[in-house]
């Protein structure tokens, strides 16, 4: 079951950054929209903001893993899963200028005996020198299909995560 889970987390997050050239690690100019920020030093802060957000109360992901697991859960971040990649090369992304980045960060929550996969989809919202804001606009919870999280919801201070590098 749990090599079935590791494929199916696996094929989510190859789905979700298509193309995604996370593993660089450019010294990032105007033109990419990031900044003072590589992709590298990026992927590293918001994988470590990810680590609170899992267990926040409150956030669209929080309601999704309590259907699953009640409210009493743990969760961990999987250690470099981060994947980020420059808004004008994210196809989701139309406005490069107002959305830097998006990333990917898979996890993993516990709870009633049972733990399930997640994989959260952030876009940036913010660069600010070597600080970033970015929203929690989709989640994908063990196999199923990610969810698109409302505009609305994903611009609630609750369902975002920030941080420096």
């Amino acid at each position: 079951m749990r090599c079935f889970l590791g494929a199916s987390f696996a094929l989510i997050a190859a789905v979700l950054l298509t193309g995604c050239r996370g593993g660089e690690d450019t010294t990032n100019s105007t033109s990419t929209g990031l900044g003072d920020l590589t992709l590298r030093r990026l992927q590293a802060s918001v994988e470590g903001q990810t680590t609170a957000f899992l267990t926040r109360d409150g956030t669209v992901l929080a309601k999704s893993l309590d259907r699953f697991l009640g409210g009493e859960m743990s969760a961990k971040v999987v250690k470099g899963s981060a994947q980020c990649r420059v808004g004008r090369d994210t196809p989701s992304i139309t406005d490069p200028d107002r959305y830097p980045f998006a990333c990917i960060v898979s996890g993993n929550a516990s709870g009633r005996g049972l733990t399930v996969g997640v994989t959260l989809g952030f876009v940036g919202l913010s660069v600010d020198g070597r600080c970033w804001r970015a929203a929690n606009e989709r989640v994908a919870v063990t196999t199923s299909a990610p969810a698109l999280i409302s505009r609305q919801a994903a611009l609630r201070p609750v369902n975002q995560i920030e941080g420096c590098v």
